[in-house]
């Protein structure tokens, strides 16, 4: 089916508490994070605007939150003036110690070119999702990662055979939930480890995710951190999931997070 574009223009004093939601070009919600963030906006009483295509939206507010994929949410952040300037946080150097594994930065090309250092876990260091993590063992996992004329940065990790996986909701330095999304359901997670590690990561922003897991001898590691602007639900409740949204797009884009005080 075509696109169809519809410009929308809404009154900034009616109400700044507001929320556009991404949806495809049938009008449903592009994910189920957005349908979350959209159950929970609305419950708090913000006004919720579905949008396809970021042209649509003639609304220059800063305080109008954007709900949407990666790519969308950076880009209206930049047409607001208000690009990130931290850049991709997957291993800060203060949780390093929390790693339990060699994590080292290099690119592509070099890694291509010494086969000593292979049967290791990459992922794009300076564009998150450029590919998705991978392990690369032999030649083949490289196609569709080696280019000709760019060579991208990664991070190579160790390999880590994860019992348990999670993800913790980071907002204002504290948890607002921690969710289980992959492995055993019986494993045990030691919250003053992910307590400590709040602690030490002293620059954080004011929202993100930070993922822990738990290998097979029984040894807490971080998998990795996340910013939260487009983080996914992971089966949080909708109205901690848009404090959560909240609580990030307000500190990019400098204004009121209306939701600080619930």
């Amino acid at each position: 089916m075509a696109a169809f574009y519809v410009t929308m223009k809404v009154s900034e004093e009616e109400n700044p508490m507001r929320a556009y939601i991404q949806t495809n070009n049938n009008g449903d919600f592009y994910n189920v994070n957005a349908f979350i963030a959209n159950e929970g906006f609305s419950s708090l009483g913000w006004e919720t605007i579905k949008f396809f295509d970021l042209r649509e939206i003639q609304d220059n507010s800063p305080e109008s939150l954007l709900v949407g994929g990666i790519g969308n949410v950076r880009k209206r952040l930049e047409q607001l003036g208000c690009g990130r300037t931290q850049g991709e946080i997957d291993y800060p150097n203060a949780l390093a110690g929390y790693l339990g594994r060699k994590v080292w930065s290099t690119t592509i090309n070099e890694l291509f070119q010494d086969k000593e250092s292979w049967n290791v876990f990459i992922k794009p260091k300076d564009t998150t999702k450029k590919f998705a993590g991978t392990v690369v063992k032999e030649y083949i996992d490289f196609i569709g990662l080696v280019e000709e004329n760019e060579d991208t940065s990664i991070w190579c990790s160790e390999i880590v055979d994860f019992k348990t996986e999670w993800r913790c909701f980071i907002r204002y330095g504290e948890i607002l939930d921690i969710r289980r999304y992959k492995g055993a359901w019986d494993s045990t997670l030691d919250a003053s480890v992910i307590e400590k590690a709040i602690t030490d990561f002293k620059d954080a922003p004011a929202a993100y995710g930070m993922d822990f897991g738990v290998d097979q001898e029984g040894n807490m590691k971080l998998v990795e951190i996340n910013d939260g602007h487009s983080l996914g639900s992971y089966g949080i409740s909708s109205v901690n999931y848009a404090k959560f949204l909240s609580a990030r797009w307000s500190e990019l884009t400098s204004t009121t997070d209306y939701l600080r005080a619930l």
